[in-house]
């Protein structure tokens, strides 16, 4: 297993719109309850660090389009903070959210630091951006953000737009019944990689596993992180989720493809997103998540060059 993993709790639903009846979404109780359930004690990381949570406002605020932006992007800085200290020490920044605008920081400090990329796990592209969606919440932005598109709140802290360059970006995952295909197509006019759920079908783990592997030894960057959001998985398998889609990856698949890609060294951090552990009274699907985030992290304890 990698001996230098830092969690760090970035306990944030700020990206997402309440639920329907008022009620808060549950993602930022995701890092507490993981610990809980023994993801720490299983993968031993040699620190933890702890953000507060920042309040969800009692009515929706949109900064030039994007739901409660501006104090998205003084949380992002934040976490940019200590994502940069991880990397600084040569740990592994394992960033536990949380609704996917905890990107925003992560991707933040590898800019901070130099040219990464990134693979984007996720059932859908978040690319809701000010060209295509007058309002969106920042979980479905958060990829137009990290590659420059969309309001200067957030695409361009501290004059670093854009954190990601579109051509060392791969979208992977998301569904090819989802109705927003122009959104992909946009995206892939950017010069973002795009590849559906189905090419597992149509190609086969293995081969998507070395594709995206060969992605990560190719890319002309400094290293790549991981967005994992937990509704690639199918929605047999992840109800807990704000949006699950059918079509979506089984746990031995997702199993497969993380520890390829956590395998090789230029995989420098990665966070994980969306589980809303409200959903899941009993906790047998985070268990179950726990258990695969287990198994990837531990296996790896050589990463190769």
């Amino acid at each position: 297993m990698r001996s230098n993993i830092r969690i760090i709790h970035a306990p944030i639903n700020l990206g997402l719109r309440k639920h329907p009846d008022g009620k808060e979404r549950g993602c930022g109780k995701l890092p507490e309850v993981l610990e809980q359930i023994g993801l720490h004690d299983s993968i031993e990381p040699h620190a933890v660090i702890k953000l507060s949570q920042p309040v969800y406002p009692a009515f929706e605020q949109y900064d030039d389009g994007a739901l409660h932006g501006r104090l998205i992007a003084s949380f992002s800085k934040t976490l940019a903070d200590e994502v940069e200290k991880s990397l600084e020490s040569r740990d592994f920044p394992l960033v536990l959210g949380g609704d996917c605008s905890v990107l925003i920081g992560c991707a933040l400090a590898l800019k901070r630091k130099g040219r990464y990329g990134l693979i984007h796990l996720d059932a859908h592209p978040d690319y809701y951006n000010k060209c295509n969606k007058e309002k969106a919440a920042v979980a479905g932005m958060d990829l137009a953000i990290v590659s420059g598109k969309g309001t200067e709140i957030l695409t361009n802290l501290e004059n670093h737009r854009p954190y990601i360059r579109s051509e060392d970006i791969v979208s992977f995952g998301y569904r090819e019944a989802d109705p927003e295909q122009e959104i992909i197509q946009e995206a892939t006019t950017d010069g973002i990689i795009c590849w559906s759920a189905a090419r597992i079908q149509k190609l086969g783990i293995e081969q998507v596993a070395d594709d995206l592997s060969n992605f990560v030894l190719q890319a002309e960057v400094e290293g790549v992180w991981l967005h994992l959001d937990a509704d690639i998985l199918d929605a047999a398998i992840m109800p807990c989720v704000d949006c699950p889609e059918s079509e979506g990856l089984q746990w031995d698949e997702l199993t497969i493809l993380l520890k390829r890609l956590l395998s090789l060294h230029k995989v420098i951090g990665m966070d994980v997103t969306i589980l809303d552990p409200d959903l899941d009274i009993t906790l047998e699907v985070t268990q179950a998540f726990s258990t695969l985030l287990t198994k990837v992290l531990r296996a790896d304890s050589n990463p190769t060059p």
